[in-house]
């Protein structure tokens, strides 16, 4: 039986991956007009983007499972960090004026809180004892 943490970790976890896919679909668009993304598309391809968000949210939902379903403190550091760069990426687009200002922002802002609230909840003591750690 898995702990209740982990439980709620699945839920916060899974809910900013849905959400950022949801973020990814909305500014498709206009993310993909950019300059920067037409030198990426003119060195490594067309498909190289598409491709690039499948691996991510592939790796994301490995990462799930290898946390909430099967205990693997790798994968539980992995989340860390992963998060850890998102937080810096979301300070530096907030302090540099670079968050959208529109529902895709929020919807950005909410999948980040979600994520911080998943990872929180990896190091209350029953999720630690499900990952073999002292309580």
């Amino acid at each position: 039986m898995r702990p209740k943490s982990i439980v709620y970790y699945e839920i916060a976890y899974l809910a900013s991956v849905l959400l950022g896919i949801a973020v990814t679909a909305m500014t498709w668009t206009a993310n993909s007009q950019t300059q920067e993304v037409e030198q990426i598309r003119a060195t490594l391809g067309p498909s190289f983007l598409p491709i690039l968000y499948v691996f991510i949210y592939t790796l994301s939902l490995a990462l799930w499972y290898f946390t909430a379903r099967v205990p693997n403190a790798v994968a539980k550091w992995i989340v860390v960090g992963w998060f850890v760069l998102s937080a810096i990426g979301v300070g530096l687009a907030l302090i540099g004026g670079n968050m959208p200002v529109n529902l895709s922002g929020a919807l950005a802002l909410a999948a980040f809180v979600l994520n911080a609230i998943a990872v929180y909840l990896l190091f209350r003591p029953d999720a630690r004892a499900w990952f073999g750690e002292k309580a």
